[in-house]
């Protein structure tokens, strides 16, 4: 309670400084408020847990939630500066925050997601952490397709469905190809998961970014013609080692493989040129629901992990090298 008090208080401090804005302010954020390693998360009370492992419990951290809905908290951890930004949810809210933190920075940037997921997969049971080794790939509801549907009333849409997918022609989602994640900063976060929660606690595989919490995530909903009934089952037909569905990693990865690299815009997926990109970025994410069997986790499960997991993930960003010239240990 007393570390609760104390964080409030550090907020309340420091969320009206006039000496610093960060990220989703006006005018943009001095250079200052952001460090050149970050943990993005979604939810702020997840970064609460993050930042209350700061050096001195957090006690002389920046702090600020902006008028955009971005909270970032700057600090030490082991002694290294960190950022921990919460963003809310979807990929427009990451590619905002990778854009307004490389606009503000300077030097390479560390990037690590740690989100939560659903299991799609064979290894991503409810309570594991997945690492996104094999990278990401988006999925997108195909908005023509849906524009162009037919209302004939001898074909329902679970028929629709399964002629789009199994003829040619447009389907009803999109899916991309795969983005890579930094083998590095990657092999970090695994080894530190880990460590903490021992190797049967950590799956990996590729990380199936969605468009849509609902759509393109297979949530039916009666109410919306979405022909998504079957997507679920689909995709790791389609996907080889898809694992987790979230809505945030692809957008990260994509951002950073195309971030300017020594001044010009690379557009370059090689995993070698690793040491020379302006922004090197992976992810993770708690598997909080099996979305083939509907099976949830545990409310204090997801406590214990968001601490234990949460430790890791700051442990693997704050040691691996920005230059990308080390080993995970």
């Amino acid at each position: 309670m007393a570390a609760h008090t104390m964080w409030e208080r550090v907020l309340e401090k420091v969320a009206h400084s006039p000496r610093e804005r960060p990220i989703g302010a006006q005018p943009n954020p001095s250079p200052s408020a952001v460090a050149n390693r970050i943990v993005t998360v979604g939810d702020p009370t997840r970064l609460r847990v993050l930042a209350s492992m700061f050096d001195k419990g957090g006690a002389d951290a920046f702090a600020h939630v902006s008028k955009r809905g971005f909270t970032t908290v700057t600090g030490t951890f082991e002694g290294v500066r960190v950022s921990v930004i919460a963003i809310g949810m979807g990929f427009p809210m990451i590619d905002m925050m990778v854009r307004e933190v490389r606009a503000t920075t300077t030097g390479p940037l560390l990037i690590a997601r740690f989100g939560s997921c659903g299991g799609i997969g064979l290894t991503a049971e409810v309570g594991k952490v997945v690492v996104a080794t094999g990278g990401a790939v988006m999925v997108q509801r195909n908005w023509d397709f849906f524009m162009g549907l037919s209302n004939k009333e001898d074909e329902d849409d679970h028929e629709r469905e399964r002629k789009a997918w199994e003829t040619d022609g447009p389907k009803p989602y999109n899916i991309s190809g795969v983005c890579p994640a930094d083998a590095e900063l990657s092999g970090w976060l695994r080894t530190r998961l880990e460590h903490h929660l021992t190797p049967l606690g950590v799956a990996t595989g590729v990380n199936v970014t969605a468009d849509s919490f609902y759509s393109s995530q297979g949530r039916t909903d009666p109410s919306f013609r979405d022909l998504n009934s079957t997507l679920v089952s689909r995709i790791p037909a389609l996907v080889p080692g898809a694992e987790i569905l979230e809505m945030e990693t692809f957008t990260l990865l994509h951002c950073a493989a195309c971030a300017a690299t020594k001044g010009k815009a690379s557009y370059g997926f090689r995993q070698e040129d690793g040491g020379n990109k302006s922004i090197r970025a992976a992810a993770c994410a708690m598997v909080f629901a099996d979305r083939k069997g509907n099976t949830f986790i545990a409310p204090e499960e997801v406590v214990r992990l968001e601490k234990e997991a949460g430790r890791a993930v700051l442990e693997a960003v704050t040691r691996c090298p920005l230059d990308g010239t080390g080993e995970a240990i």
